[in-house]
């Protein structure tokens, strides 16, 4: 693969993203039902894929309150620097929410944000098989189907 010098997202990484995205090999979007119903396949996937997105927000929720800084950053981003500073704003508050969590748990003390860890659980539950067609199309659709088949083959559900 060529690298693209504009390319934001580095290599071997991808943003996970609603169907308004293009399916990119960077941006990873649900499956969309274009003249008919989608597979079973893609419907799991896509529910997998609506539960780390969910997660996500969840996360970003929890960190806007306990940060306040964090729910209207203000800064301006017009250039790499102004994105680097931001990318540390917000490093920064991770690494103290981190150090909250620690020192709550040495205190013995619930963590302030326990509802969201409670809410990442997986259930403890298996699908039936599925079979997932040879990857095709775009490099971003061929990507795509690739994370589908590492998720269930993590899953123990690929025939």
């Amino acid at each position: 693969m060529a690298k693209d010098p504009d390319r934001q997202v580095p290599q071997d990484h991808w943003i996970w993203a609603d169907s308004a995205y293009p399916t990119q090999t960077w941006c990873v979007v649900p499956f969309k039902a274009v003249g008919g119903p989608l597979s079973r396949t893609k419907n799991i996937y896509n529910k997998y894929l609506s539960r780390v997105r969910v997660r996500v927000e969840h996360t970003f929720a929890a960190l806007k309150g306990c940060f306040q800084s964090l729910r209207e950053l203000r800064l301006q981003v017009r250039t790499k620097k102004d994105i680097r500073i931001a990318v540390h704003w917000v490093q920064c508050c991770l690494v103290l929410h981190n150090m909250t969590i620690f020192f709550e748990r040495q205190l013995g003390i619930e963590s302030s944000i326990a509802w969201a860890r409670r809410e990442g659980r997986e259930p403890n539950h298996r699908t039936q098989p599925v079979v997932v067609d040879a990857p095709a199309g775009t490099a971003g659709q061929r990507f795509r189907t690739e994370l589908m088949i590492k998720l269930f083959r993590y899953l123990g559900m690929l025939i």
